[in-house]
């Protein structure tokens, strides 16, 4: 299992970690990372949806993944997490449409 890693909002793996520090040196803004598994429609909607409004990188979930979402009590896909400029964040699983809106429309 990747190694976690305690940052200001709770635990990210390494991959995320570095996925954020790059974004962060490029937006000063809301991004986001989304975890999706291959032919999954709620997952290319969520994707296109909230890269017209941030940047996204997408990351297909491994067996891994799979275990820390389930730990995580999320048992659909995608995975979402926002990442904002002040720091906080927010994460969802399965197509949130309410969620989507909140991101989209704020901008």
């Amino acid at each position: 299992m990747s190694c976690m890693k305690r940052v200001e909002y709770g635990y990210v793996s390494s991959t995320e970690q570095t996925i954020i520090e790059e974004l962060s040196r490029e937006e000063k803004r809301m991004q986001a990372i989304i975890y999706t598994k291959p032919h999954c429609q709620k997952c290319r909607w969520t994707v296109f949806k909230l890269s017209r409004v941030m940047p996204v990188q997408t990351i297909t979930a491994d067996a891994d993944d799979y275990e820390r979402f389930r730990k995580l009590n999320y048992r659909s896909m995608p995975v979402v997490k926002i990442y904002k400029a002040d720091g906080t964040h927010d994460e969802w699983c399965d197509l949130q449409v309410d969620k989507i809106k909140q991101y989209t429309e704020a901008i």
